[in-house]
This record gives C-alpha cells, sequence and structure tokens, in this order.
C-alpha cells in the first residue's frame, strides 16, 4: 500500500497526485474509459481542519463543496437540489430524480432493522465503550448491486476509534477519482468528524479530534483531465482551513439542526453562529 502522511490534506494530495500522474502503477480502462491508477493508496491527515487547498490551476471547489455540506447534512437524495451545482448527478440519477451517493441519506436517514442510523449506530456504539471497533458506518449496500446502476456508491464504510483520547476516522473507498472525488469526499468527511466529535464530548468532555484517514482501493485519474493534473503540478499547492464547528449540524440521530434549515432555506443568505455555516453561506453565492 502507497502511504502519503502530512498534517495537511494539501500535501498528502500534492504527493499522491505526483506520484498518481507520473508513476501510475497501471494504466487501464475500465468502462472503456483510459485512468492512470494506483492501487491500495492510503491519505494520512494528521490535522483535519485543513482539509482544503489551494492551486492556482484547480483548488478545492468551494461553492460546490458548501453546496454538498448542506446536501448531506440535510440527509437528502434528490438531485434537484445537488445538480445546480453539478450538472453529472442528472446523468446517473434514478428514475425517481434520487441517487444512491447522496453520503448524508445513507448516514442519517436509511434505518437498519433495528431502527437504528449509521450515525447513530457508530455514535451510540462509541458512547457506550469509548474502545470500540464495533463503529462502523456501512455506505454501499447490497441493494445497489443491480444491473444497469449508474450510481454504484465508491464509499464502502467508515470505521471511528477512540485512541489516546482522540477521535481517529477511517474511510475506505473502493475507487476515487483523484480530481472530482477526493477532495470533495474529505472535505464532507473530516467536517463529519468533527460533527462525531461534538456529540461524543458530552460523555467525554475532554476528547480531542484525531486524524483522518482515507483508503482507496483505486485512485485513479481520466484521461480527459491528464493536461489539467500536469498543469496543476506545476503550480504550488498551498493548504486551506476549514473553520472549527461551534454548533452541531444535526442532532444525534441525524435529523438537521434549526440553523442549518434555516441556512437552506435562506441559502447564501442566512447569518448563523456557527463558523461552518458561516463558511458555507460565503461560499455558495
Amino acid at each position: 500500500m502507497k502511504v502519503y502522511s502530512a498534517e495537511d490534506f494539501s500535501k498528502v494530495y500534492e504527493d499522491s497526485l505526483r506520484d498518481l500522474y507520473f508513476n501510475p502503477e497501471h494504466e487501464s480502462a475500465p468502462r472503456g474509459l483510459k485512468i492512470k491508477e494506483n492501487l491500495g493508496v492510503a491519505l494520512e491527515i494528521g490535522n483535519p481542519l485543513s482539509c482544503l487547498y489551494s492551486n492556482s490551476r484547480r483548488g478545492s471547489q468551494l461553492k460546490y463543496i458548501a453546496a454538498e455540506f448542506l446536501w448531506y447534512f440535510s440527509g437528502r437524495n434528490d438531485v434537484a437540489f445537488i445538480s445546480k451545482y453539478a450538472s453529472f448527478w442528472n446523468s446517473i440519477q434514478n428514475e425517481d430524480g434520487t441517487v444512491n451517493s447522496s453520503y448524508g441519506h445513507l448516514l442519517f436517514k436509511k434505518l437498519n432493522r433495528f431502527g437504528k442510523t449509521q450515525y447513530s449506530w457508530a455514535l451510540e456504539s462509541l458512547k457506550k465503550d469509548s474502545e470500540s471497533r464495533q463503529a462502523i458506518m456501512h455506505f454501499n449496500l447490497p441493494e445497489h448491486q443491480y444491473d444497469g446502476n449508474k450510481d454504484f456508491v465508491c464509499t464502502l464504510y467508515g470505521i471511528w476509534q477512540i485512541r489516546n483520547n482522540k477521535l481517529n476516522l477511517t474511510v475506505h473507498m473502493r475507487s476515487n477519482d483523484a480530481i472530482l472525488g477526493t477532495p470533495t469526499d474529505v472535505a464532507f468527511f473530516t467536517v463529519l468528524q468533527q460533527q462525531m466529535l461534538s456529540h461524543l464530548k458530552l460523555t467525554y468532555p475532554g476528547l480531542e479530534l484525531g486524524k483522518y484517514t482515507h483508503i482507496i482501493d483505486s485512485y485513479h485519474i481520466y484521461d480527459r483531465n491528464f493536461n489539467l493534473v500536469n498543469e496543476m503540478l506545476s503550480h504550488e499547492f498551498k493548504s486551506l482551513m476549514m473553520p472549527k464547528l461551534n454548533n452541531n449540524l444535526i442532532n444525534p440521530i441525524g435529523n438537521s439542526s434549526s440553523e442549518l434549515r434555516l441556512a437552506v432555506e435562506y441559502l447564501g443568505e442566512y447569518q448563523s453562529s456557527d463558523s461552518i455555516l458561516n463558511w458555507i453561506n460565503q461560499n455558495i453565492k
């Protein structure tokens, strides 16, 4: 496994992207689309707040990330909202106008046969046992395994671990597009890490934010982005910070906070007491 480790996402992303572009293990063509690919990649971020980056050719897509936060933390899976910010969602939607890869819907709305959401299961597991190895959240589900599925969920699972009084999160991806997928996924999962920390602090007041690890089975770039990646690598990558979460975006069972609902209703206009919601409002305009 190739492991890239640093405090900032910008550093691990640049290093992993450079290796992928100049020294790919494979050049394959799944679904007839040529890619450069590395198998078995881990991105370790020591400070999950440093989950964004700037690059004069292509940096973190802040407007889209802000929209995705609202969509995910609202638990929605409709294309109507998110396709305003990225039209590709229209091409993979189901017949009813929904998509399978809404992480928020998978985490906060879908119930297992015992009435638990994936998020509430993980939270309760850690509250019962701070050293639990069972705080797992599933994303790709057996119900997604059908012929003709245009949206086969890329994320397999996430696992939370408290060690040395720090909350760590590891997310395992079956596949990740290094340009369109990795930067947005890392941004969401590290904010989710902040949210879990906030809920767990009611049980463990001294708990701190630990590291974030992003494991990818197929880390790749498509040939349509080869020139873009080459240009990005000729420019400096600088770290950008996500604000700290002041107020909860969701409650422990995954329902949206009143402030989050207002942020969705008054898109880009709502002034919040929470720093992340204000970041969303500033960037979504």
